[in-house]
């Protein structure tokens, strides 16, 4: 609104037709790094366009800004005055050179800036009451490995709570930092004077060669005002200030030529532990054993430690899932932590040895290369069954079993894991082929079953043997009744009921149904002897006798006399 009525009154009035002058001023000259300035755009006249300050964001974080107009009017002359103030923050040091900034139509040159990376000594000596520094230990560490980044604020004058200190950035190099322990609040002399210190710490580890460079970090807070009103329960009122600390660069080096280790791993200290679910001297065969190994790595983390290797012997098979990692941290470093759990199954009865799990590693301390070192293991098997012929694989040699051997001897070939079968892969394949032969015995049944029911009735009465002749059977009767014995009279008596009479299926009750009393008796008698267990006394007399008066329910006449009027044509 009273940028309108400027105008209008900018267009009534014939006085205001000369362009503005623009002028700029910063209300001190030179300033601390961290400290706050003002600059201060004064323009007399009327100005047709907001001002451009985005080219002052080069150099400058922009915190704060202001506009104000005002109106004059002295003998019938007017002015108009409009001023714009703006709280900036110098981002680096040295001199600044600011590029005009535009006022519409117009331009206005900023001077020139002197920034200082401390504050310039004054007569009470306050300006160096509050110090950032950065620590580096070592200073020139080699790549991947731990360097402790110590991050100091000191302050004499005390401080609001509203106040904050940045992380080191790394603005150079490649490298992952991370802070470590928690805050720590102490006391430090310095030239004379006793600060108040807060202290982070930080690991860094460089990943690759050549120079690293740690950026500044800021603390930015308020000042509290001595005296008899300075209280302020808000933390607003004070001076406010920022302070930096000095970039750092550090120059990393490559790893040492006389390592020759798998893995680069600088440390303090690296160890192996194990740990096995069943001690090793009661392992049964056939069932899984769990054993837990430990790398503990001092100045490592754990992202960074390798995967062990253990060299199980031939027939045993060994396996491990997703490594468990885990990083412990103090004020003095990391300590990483990578645990793998392997399951070792021997499928045989007997003695194996495990040979020795190893990890080669840099010293920083002493600056040589060590070696971590699992024991060789002796595992006792039992409870299963002996490896076949052939299967056990041959017992670990020595060193110096192996030098002492004769250089002739060929080494015993061992079959390839693949080939050792457990129990129960032994269990399973005999229990298959038993199902095959089963099941091929029952397909060879089901096709001679179906090729007698489709062969021809011709052919199967071929291969049957001939019935025995009635004539013949019918002697075989008679010579049994003669003989008195009652078991082979009879057998005799179902034959010649089977091709003599036709009767089917043979059965002395079938007979006695056709017969007359005198024969029924003499069949009851038969029986009796038979299945009472006591035949001695059995005549068969009167048996041939009723047998030669029976006569069939189908009787077929004949001319010849005798008893060949008994049999079928």
């Amino acid at each position: 609104m009273v940028r309108f009525l400027l105008l209008v009154l900018f267009w009534l009035s014939p006085l205001w037709v000369q362009a503005a002058s623009i002028t700029a001023q910063f209300d001190r000259n030179p300033v601390a790094l961290g400290d706050p300035v003002t600059l201060t755009f004064t323009a007399n006249g009327v100005v047709d366009s907001e001002p451009d300050f985005s080219p002052l964001q080069q150099d400058f974080e922009i915190r704060g800004r202001s506009q104000s107009n005002s109106f004059n009017m002295i003998n019938g002359v007017s002015s108009v005055q409009t001023l714009w103030e703006l709280n900036l923050y110098p981002r680096n040091t040295g001199t600044l050179k600011i590029p005009p900034i535009q006022f519409g139509g117009e331009q206005c040159q900023v001077p020139e800036l002197q920034v200082l990376d401390q504050p310039p000594p004054t007569a009470g000596g306050t300006d160096d009451d509050i110090l950032i520094e950065l620590e580096a230990e070592p200073k020139q560490p080699y790549v991947q490995q731990q360097t402790i980044i110590t991050q100091r604020m000191l302050h004499i004058a005390p401080l609001q709570q509203q106040a904050t200190l940045s992380h080191p950035p790394i603005e150079a190099g490649k490298g992952n930092i991370q802070q470590i322990g928690s805050t720590r609040n102490t006391t430090m002399m310095r030239n004379g004077r006793n600060y108040q210190v807060i202290e982070r710490r930080y690991a860094l580890f460089p990943q690759q060669s050549g120079e690293l460079t740690l950026g500044r970090t800021a603390f930015e807070g308020i000042l509290a005002e001595p005296g008899p009103n300075s209280f302020d329960p808000f933390g607003i009122s004070g001076k406010r200030i920022r302070r930096f600390s000095q970039p750092m660069t550090l120059q990393i080096q490559t790893q040492p030529a006389a390592y020759n280790g798998k893995q680069w791993l600088p440390a303090q200290s690296i160890t192996l532990n194990a740990h096995w679910q069943t001690p090793v001297d009661k392992l049964k065969a056939g069932e899984p054993v769990t054993l837990t190994l430990a790398i503990v790595a001092e100045g490592l983390a754990a992202e960074q430690l390798p995967k062990l290797e253990v060299q199980a012997p031939a027939g045993i098979k060994a396996y491990t899932d997703q490594p468990e990692l885990r990083n412990e941290t103090n004020n003095d470093g990391i300590i990483g932590v990578r645990q793998e759990k392997w399951v070792i199954v021997v499928p045989y009865n007997g003695e194996y040895e495990l040979p020795p799990i190893t990890l080669d590693w840099w010293n920083i301390a002493t600056g040589k290369q060590e070696t971590a070192q699992v024991n060789a293991v002796k595992m006792h098997v039992s409870g299963g069954q002996v490896a076949p012929a052939g299967a056990t694989p041959p017992s670990p040699v020595s060193p110096q079993q192996q030098a002492s051997a004769p250089a002739a001897a060929a080494p015993t070939p061992v079959p390839p894991a693949s080939t050792k079968w457990s129990l129960w892969e032994q269990i399973a394949a005999i229990l298959l082929l038993l199902w095959s032969l089963l099941s091929l015995g029952w397909l060879v049944r089901l096709w001679q079953q179906k090729q007698r029911n489709s062969a021809p009735k011709t052919a199967v009465s071929s291969v049957l043997p001939p019935k025995a002749d009635a004539r013949v059977v019918l002697r075989q009767l008679e010579q049994a009744c003669r003989q008195n014995q009652a078991q082979a009279a009879h057998d005799a008596l179902l034959q010649w009921m089977d091709v003599g009479l036709n009767i089917h299926p043979a059965l002395v009750s079938a007979l006695r149904e056709q017969a007359a009393p005198a024969l029924q008796a003499e069949l009851d008698t038969l029986n009796t002897a038979l299945f009472g267990r006591d035949s001695s006394g059995w005549k068969g007399a009167a048996l041939w006798q009723a047998i030669q008066t029976f006569k069939p329910a189908t009787q077929v006449t004949s001319n010849d006399s005798g008893l060949a009027e008994l049999y079928p044509d």
